[in-house]
């Protein structure tokens, strides 16, 4: 949703939005939660569930294809399994509302906002990395609710309608740093949202978007 790097590729999925050429068309991407990616399908045999958490997450400034369009509020639910061959294999569902305001840029056409308004979404992603293994003794239990972080967006940074100069919390709660030694080499397999206003719905998916969110 924000901030690039190691421990920003967490949260930079919604970043990531692939632009199309003029007149190509995807078809619309699958309902991400009926997704196996989402509900562990890709798990490798014979791994180990070793972290299974659920935290909430407040005012993660979230991207469209131009810039931050919404606000998002959230629960996130994180499962690691370590493989056989000692890598982790990470499966994440995202469930939660967005908030956008009038002037702000659609998700996907860039167009003005008519006025403020609020939807839900869903997605998530699977990744793969590798770590020296958990930390020795973790700040956060390992199974269960975390508890709640406020990522520090803001209304007028969303208004920006850039990816630039936006404040937010600097160092929000990178849940790789605070459970893994050494974490590196990390890489998406999947990942996609779905995105809900009345009849609207807009899809930003690793291979490409669909639809628009346009409040009038």
């Amino acid at each position: 949703m924000k901030k690039l790097g190691f421990a920003g590729l967490i949260v930079a999925s919604l970043i990531v939005a692939v632009m199309l050429p003029a007149g190509m068309a995807l078809a619309a991407p699958p309902h991400p939660s009926a997704g196996s990616f989402v509900n562990a399908g890709g798990v490798p045999g014979g791994s180990t569930l070793v972290l299974n958490i659920n935290f909430k997450v407040t005012n993660d400034e979230d991207s469209g294809n131009v810039g931050y369009w919404a606000l998002d509020n959230y629960n996130k639910r994180v499962q690691v399994w370590q493989a056989p061959d000692g890598s982790f294999y990470v499966v994440t569902g995202y469930a939660g509302r967005w908030q956008t305001f009038e002037g702000a840029l659609s998700p996907g056409a860039g167009v003005a906002q008519g006025s403020d308004a609020t939807g839900t979404f869903e997605g998530g992603y699977t990744a793969t990395f590798t770590a020296d293994g958990l930390v020795a003794t973790p700040v956060y239990k390992i199974k269960g609710d975390i508890g709640s972080f406020d990522y520090g967006g803001t209304e007028a940074d969303v208004l920006l309608g850039i990816y630039l100069n936006q404040t937010g919390v600097p160092n929000s709660f990178d849940w790789i740093s605070a459970y893994f030694e050494n974490a590196d080499n990390f890489a998406y397999v999947n990942w996609g949202w779905t995105y809900h206003y009345r009849s609207q719905r807009w899809n930003n998916f690793d291979y490409g978007t669909t639809g628009d969110i346009v409040v009038p």
